[in-house]
């Protein structure tokens, strides 16, 4: 099975990183960049405003990263991963999405119908 498919970008910026922490966690970065609101807390919602999505934060370490899964209502799921790290003159922010494998677990949902 080949790997699913992953984008990768990171941006330097001149900002020490509790500030870009900040901005990712209350909007403005993850808004402007991304096109995202989040709600950085583990079992938080993630949602793009105009756009049915279903969107739940995983994973939370403040101040160092945050990731997420989401999906358009009719759309393949993927997981977003942002990382901010220290560097000389700020910080380093990257930004991983995966394509996620979309799978149905479990026992199907069982119809009954009144007996005649």
């Amino acid at each position: 099975m080949e790997p699913l498919p992953e984008v990768e970008r990171t941006v330097d910026l001149p900002a020490d990183t509790d500030e870009v922490w900040e901005r990712v966690v209350n909007g403005d970065f993850a808004e402007e960049w991304l096109g995202v609101r989040i709600q950085p807390r583990k079992g938080g919602e993630v949602s793009v405003p105009g756009r049915e999505m279903i969107g739940t934060v995983e994973e939370v370490d403040p101040g160092r990263s945050i990731t997420w899964t989401w999906r358009e209502i009719d759309g393949d799921p993927s997981q977003v991963v942002i990382e901010i790290e220290p560097i000389e003159d700020g910080s380093r922010v990257r930004v991983i999405e995966r394509l996620l494998e979309y799978r149905i677990e479990g026992t199907p949902p069982l119809f009954l119908s009144a007996a005649a």
